[in-house]
């Protein structure tokens, strides 16, 4: 089943309990929709922890299904670097849209500058922070 795949904003904000995640969540929560992330998208988290939000980090990702990088996710993510950019789209935002393109998951993001010129390559859901 298709679905989400939260982009490393998406999941920042569901920490924090910004409201304009929480219908996406919800959805989630109740089994409608699933929701992925990218291992990319653990990596950009991980850093950004501060000591004792380990136990309710590690929470929050077991709720969702985590999409290990592979070589075909590579070779997208470099594909998608070459027609967008290099310098339109950093590294871990192509492995991240790859990622979502190559599931058929749909991008789950407020990042506009990052991800809306991917519109016509794939499935991007833009909400708003409140």
């Amino acid at each position: 089943m298709p679905g989400w795949l939260f982009d490393s904003v998406a999941l920042i904000d569901w920490y924090c309990g910004r409201s304009g995640i929480a219908p996406y969540v919800d959805d989630v929560l109740l089994g409608k929709i699933q929701g992925t992330f990218s291992t990319i998208t653990e990596i950009e988290l991980w850093q950004g922890l501060r000591p004792g939000e380990e136990e309710d980090h590690l929470a929050l990702l077991a709720l969702l299904e985590r999409i290990p990088l592979d070589s075909a996710i590579a070779q997208q993510a470099g594909r998608l670097r070459q027609e967008v950019g290099l310098a339109r789209l950093s590294l871990p935002d192509a492995a991240i849209a790859a990622t979502a393109q190559l599931t058929g998951h749909t991008l789950l993001t407020r990042n506009t500058r990052d991800f809306t010129p991917l519109r016509h390559l794939l499935a991007v859901e833009l909400y708003s922070k409140d």
